[in-house]
């Protein structure tokens, strides 16, 4: 199977994740967490049926699933999508989107560590200890390199957030792909995302109902590009790249998150610091040995 198409795919669908960390914090401007979230999926949703129905038309027939699958899809809009995507903005409100990407990164090492304890994957003492390191470079992201923090500690509760969107993300590629690797990723996705948007749309009322909906255009076109390309176009290629490639090599594209989010950092004003350069450099050092020296 030809998997350059898979990886070239992962590597836009990272490049526009990691914008999404610059537009989400614009959104967040004008308006709530949650509120953004149901703007963002509703464009989301719109864009994946968009998909479909260019793909196979107007049959109904192609939304049969079992109660089982409806069930994992359901399980994977709750912890993938619903929980992934509400951590993530409430972080974003206090943490930099540097500070995010490189948290984010540590997916792969939690991935990992879901698979050998869910799927029964075979992990090396080597890979443990390179899972180690990794966590090393998220706690002094943590920290900010002050290690009597960690004693106290105090931590930034963005980064707390984004710590909990990773785990949960990281869980529901575990759930595809367990339980829906042999569904249309498209397909799945979309219902998923669906899912996903009513769950939102449950827990936004009061915003939507006692907050004025922004005017500015600048949280309108970021909402926008939130919606269908950091939503309908990267949910449905990323769970497509976890079927083909697997669910270790997808998470280790996340490894690019932070790369991309550094060089978005200077078009959009935001400062790098040493210590995110540090932390940064051993989490990723963490993952590629993890790589290198996953059993063949």
């Amino acid at each position: 199977m030809n998997k350059t198409i898979p990886f070239l795919l992962l590597t836009l669908t990272m490049l526009l994740w990691a914008a999404n960390f610059y537009a989400v914090k614009i959104a967040l401007e004008y308006y709530a967490p949650l509120g953004v979230a149901s703007w963002r999926f509703l464009f989301g949703v719109l864009t994946l049926f968009g998909f479909l129905f260019i793909i196979n038309g107007k049959q109904l027939s192609i939304f049969k699933f079992t109660k089982k699958e409806l069930w994992y899809i359901f399980l994977t809009a709750f912890f993938g999508i619903f929980l992934t995507i509400y951590f993530f903005n409430v972080g974003l409100k206090t943490t930099s989107a540097i500070n995010g990407s490189l948290i984010i990164s540590t997916a792969p090492a939690i991935t990992g560590v879901f698979s050998f304890f869910i799927l029964k994957d075979k992990l090396t003492f080597i890979q443990w200890l390179a899972i180690a390191i990794s966590f090393i470079g998220v706690i002094i992201i943590l920290v900010k390199g002050d290690v009597t923090k960690l004693f106290e500690l105090k931590f930034e509760i963005g980064d707390i957030y984004i710590l909990l969107m990773s785990i949960v993300f990281s869980y529901s590629q575990i759930i595809v792909s367990k339980y829906l690797a042999h569904l249309d990723a498209i397909k799945m996705t979309s219902i998923a995302s669906f899912f996903a948007l009513v769950l939102f749309l449950i827990f936004s009322i009061p915003e939507l109902t006692t907050v004025t909906i922004p005017t500015a255009p600048s949280f309108w076109w970021s909402i926008l590009f939130m919606g269908v390309l950091g939503t309908g176009f990267t949910y449905a290629t990323f769970y497509y790249c976890v079927v083909k490639l697997g669910t270790t090599t997808s998470a280790l594209s996340m490894n690019l998150i932070p790369f991309f989010a550094v060089l978005l950092a200077f078009p959009f004003g935001e400062k790098v610091y040493n210590v995110q350069f540090l932390g940064g450099i051993i989490i990723i050092s963490g993952l590629v040995l993890f790589s290198f020296l996953k059993p063949k």
